[in-house]
């Protein structure tokens, strides 16, 4: 009998690597390196490439497996998926309740996890919940029942141990029988048998400087305005006053060797360009495109980053296959 392995995913901060370092008492190996964006604010250090222990557990040795938050080590969350543990027993989510967009991140990483191993059992565990009250249990759980999804979900903290092995207890339980409810164990299916694959579309193909990613930063608070250029720097969209987008304009113009250089269309540079009191731009390059976005002082550049990587993240394509 092959000894079972568990993968713990979720976004940055939601206590991965705190929780298999609790349940192997300290016991494991990390990569880790300090964090230079917003998430220094909640953490010093985020893992790079990933946790691993071997845990002991009444004779029956369990391999511990634990994936960056990141978005940018994604090639870390398929090794860890389709390589290491591509015949693992199940998936542990972590989402952290203090986190801004709990209901989005839960969105996320569902998407980005469950396209390697769709068959694979999920439980799911919220930390953060004594730090910030909401969202509720009840919140989830109307969530999944949106997105058609059936998993257990706990309320934990990854420092106790007995929390993390309620997650681990709930992974290893007995299969499934074949006359048993299958709703009751974690994937939900109909006479149709759908997946969690047939859930959520397989794409790896990530829109850049969308329409609606463009509505999504502008409902950014401290943000006035936004504007997208073409190759030529002309305005294809702008919401910016008319002296915002002259401005920008004056500086784009000389950006078009700098856009030249950028060959993979699926990178992004960035620029800031200050304008006095008034605020400051956040100047984005992907491609042919130069999304320029005005934001008051009110927002940190790191901060908007942040919320900007976020919805680039969230703006994948996560509704159901109509398949």
């Amino acid at each position: 009998m092959k000894d079972p392995k568990i993968v713990f995913f979720g976004p940055v901060g939601a206590g991965k690597t705190t929780a298999i370092a609790t349940i192997t008492n300290n016991n494991s190996a990390t990569t880790e390196a300090r964090i230079s964006d917003t998430g220094m604010r909640r953490k010093s250090r985020t893992t790079v490439a990933m946790d691993y222990a071997l845990l002991e557990n009444d004779g029956q040795r369990i391999h511990l497996y634990g994936t960056p938050g990141q978005e940018r080590f994604r090639f870390m969350w398929e090794m860890v998926s389709t390589e290491l543990a591509q015949d693992c027993s199940g998936h542990i989510m972590l989402l952290d309740n203090a986190r801004n967009h709990p209901r989005k991140d839960l969105e996320f990483y569902l998407h980005n996890f469950t396209i390697y191993n769709p068959h694979t059992r999920l439980v799911i565990g919220v930390t953060g919940s004594d730090l910030v009250p909401t969202p509720t249990r009840a919140d989830y759980a109307a969530w999944l029942t949106e997105l058609e999804i059936k998993a257990p979900l706990f309320f934990i903290d990854a420092r106790r141990a007995e929390d993390i092995q309620l997650l681990i207890d709930q992974i290893l339980q007995p299969e499934l029988p074949a006359h048993a409810n299958a709703s009751d164990y974690g994937v939900s299916q109909t006479e149709d048998e759908i997946s969690l694959e047939d859930l959520f579309a397989t794409t790896h193909d990530y829109p850049l400087f969308t329409p609606a990613l463009i509505t999504e930063i502008e409902s950014i608070g401290p943000v006035s305005g936004a504007a997208l250029l073409n190759g030529d720097n002309q305005p294809e969209y702008s919401s910016l006053r008319h002296h915002q987008l002259q401005q920008l304009l004056t500086f784009t113009a000389d950006l078009p060797a700098v856009r030249r250089r950028i060959d993979d269309c699926g990178s992004i540079e960035s620029f800031t360009l200050r304008t006095g009191t008034e605020g400051y731009y956040l100047v984005m390059l992907a491609g042919n495109q130069v999304l320029g976005i005005h934001c008051s002082d009110q927002f940190s550049l790191l901060t908007l980053k942040q919320e900007i990587d976020n919805r680039m993240q969230w703006s994948v394509n996560l509704t159901p296959s109509s398949t």
